[in-house]
Formats: structure tokens, sequence, C-alpha cells
């Protein structure tokens, strides 16, 4: 031990170790859940500039430190103090006394079940089966357990409810925040025009907008979703949003999708387009939704538009997909158009026909 005490910055840290045993057991809990909260986070957000890793970690960490010292608290409300009247009796006489006695406490238990409940439908928690199936089957477990007055196990599976919501909800608040990072750094640094005046003829299915001059067909089973009607999320990309043409009516990400982005540049270059899609790429495989992502090169369409494209395995729809973009310039138009095609890999061919069949009705007028 004396040889330990010369080394020279030892008493200190040995002064900071007997501080950090004097802590509460609350404080050594909050202490333990910084340290591997924060880095966690500095891991999620790692890919992002050294400004916005330190803003949204920071604001993330204050939201998780408040659902933290919230649920600590909520807990510590579970047990009541109730008093009741005992006896002891002696030979001859009985002498009354309160004592206290630590029971559950109903109206609160109610209150963070029903309140854990509704936080996680802000979590999109019961946007599946599974999620509800959980959900559904954990209740029934905690009931039972309270049936039996099993307290200790019973609070252990409200503290797992109230962990459960607190952590989606912070994680769900954490995510939003990124996708706003996300499109503010994808935002386009020019003045964006008027997109969202967009005419459909459900007969030729010809879809037109006069102030783009741009005019394309829709195959069967497609369906145009206007930029005014896109999340944030969906919204991010290489230039200014136009539009997203998809399969579903729902999910404008659905494959096969096309996704068109305007530019204010009559002339654009693959050479300087390709970096700043790559780092939407590269977006996509932090945040795990893509994963063994290989470039396939350059590709021309019918002479008509020039492009590069990657193949990449989609772990948000589980399966090989193909991915990249195509430039239309105008020879005698003020403007140009990136067309971003997602779709799955088809042997035997470079695209899938309904994708084909919409790239070769893309027209400027």
């Amino acid at each position: 031990m004396k040889l330990l005490q010369k080394i020279p910055g030892w008493k200190k840290l040995n002064s900071f170790f007997v501080k950090l045993q004097e802590l509460s057991f609350l404080q050594k809990l909050y202490l333990i859940y910084s340290v591997i909260g924060v880095f966690f986070l500095l891991l999620h957000e790692s890919h992002l500039p050294v400004f916005f890793i330190v803003l949204l970690v920071s604001g993330a960490f204050l939201i998780a430190t408040g659902f933290f010292f919230l649920v600590s608290f909520a807990f510590g409300k579970l047990l009541k103090v109730e008093i009741v009247k005992k006896y002891e009796i002696s030979s001859g006489s009985a002498i009354a006394y309160d004592a206290s006695r630590i029971i559950l406490n109903p109206i609160v238990e109610t209150l963070i079940f029903l309140f854990c409940i509704v936080l996680l439908i802000f979590t999109d928690f019961y946007s599946n089966r599974s999620g509800i199936i959980f959900i559904a089957a954990y209740c029934c477990i905690g009931l039972a357990l309270r049936f039996l007055e099993n307290t200790v196990f019973y609070r252990i599976s409200l503290l797992g409810l109230m962990i459960l919501s607190a952590g989606l909800l912070s994680f769900k608040a954490l995510q939003q925040a990124e996708i706003l990072t996300s499109y503010i750094l994808f935002k386009p640094n020019w003045e964006e025009k008027e997109l969202t005046n967009w005419n459909y003829d459900s007969e030729s299915r010809i879809l037109r907008n006069q102030d783009i001059r741009l005019q394309l067909t829709l195959p069967e089973d497609f369906y145009f979703h206007n930029p005014k009607n896109l999340t944030l999320k969906d919204q991010t990309g290489t230039g200014q949003i136009a539009g997203i043409i998809s399969s579903s009516e729902t999910d404008p990400n659905r494959y096969p999708s096309i996704r068109m982005f305007y530019f204010p540049e009559p002339f654009l270059e693959i050479d300087k387009i390709k970096p700043e899609f790559q780092k939407f790429l590269d977006l996509a495989i932090h945040q795990g939704d893509m994963v063994e992502v290989h470039e396939l090169g350059e590709e021309n369409f019918e002479k008509r538009m020039d492009g590069v494209f990657w193949t990449y395995y989609d772990n948000l729809r589980p399966r090989y997909a193909k991915t990249g973009f195509f430039i239309s310039s105008g020879d005698k138009l003020p403007d140009s158009f990136l067309i971003q095609v997602s779709e799955s890999l088809v042997k035997g061919r470079q695209h899938e026909e309904s994708v084909e069949k919409l790239l070769q009705s893309f027209k400027r007028e």
C-alpha cells in the first residue's frame, strides 16, 4: 500500500473512489445510467458532424435524465404508509398503540399503469401485432402478480413497464431530432421552388406539373406522393424533393419507388452529384437502414439519362435491393432533375419492368 501511495495522483484517485462510495444508491444508479447512456448516444450519433453530435447528445441526455428521476419518483410513490392499531396484551391488561404498515398505493399504481400504456402510443409500439401481444401478455402477468399479492415482483413488473415506456419515448425523441438534423444537413442551399402543383388524369394516368414543365405516366398500381404530404424523413435527399412515386398508396418508400429531386441548374454532372448522394447512403448505413453496400458503376438509360447505382441489403424490408440515380437535364430548360430509384434486384434485368416504363414516360415539356 505504501508503494501505491508513491504513485503520482494516487491519493486524489483514492479520495475520488471514497467519495463515490459515499453516494446514495440512487446517485450511484444515476451515475452508471449516465455513463452507459452517454456512451450509447455518442456511438449512435458518431456519423454526424461534431456540432450536431454535441447538440443531439446533450438534448437526449437531458430528456433521459428527466425520465430517470420521474421513474424513480413514481416508483417510490408506489408504496404508502398506513397507520394501524395494535395491542400488546399482558396479564390482566391490554395496551393499544399505533403501528405503521407499508402497502401498495392503488391510486398511484393505476395512474402509472395508464400513463405508461398511453405513452407507448407515441412510440409506435402498437403499430404491429407483436407489440400489442407483448403488452397484453406483460399486463396479464402483472395482474396475476397483483392478485397473488406478490408485492416485490409486482413492483418489478411495473418498474419494467415504466423503463420500457421512458426508454422508447426517449429514443423516439432522439430519432425525430436526428431526422430533423438530417433534413437540415441535406437541405438545398438555394431558394426552394413551389413543387406541389401537380395535376393527375386518372384515365390516362398522366401526371403533370406545369410549373416545372414535367410530365410522366404512372404504371398500373402505382401512386404519387405529393411533397406537401411527405414527412421530413421522406423529404430528405440530394436536392429539393418534387415528389415520390411508389407501389403503395400509404408508404412512399415501398419498392419499387422513384423519388424526384429538383435542381435549379441546366446541366448536372455525375461527378458533382455522386459525392452528395454517397453522403445520403452513408447516413442510411449509419442509421442501420442498409448494409453490404456495393457500387455497380455508372449506367445509361436509353441514351437519355446517365446515372450511378449500388446494391445493398435492406434491413427495413429484409431483401437485397438496388438503388441509385439518373440525371435528367433539359437542353433548353434552366433546371434539372435527379431521379432516385429504389427497387428489388431482378435476375436478368437492370431494372424492374414498371421502373423502366416510368423512366420512359419521363418528359420535359
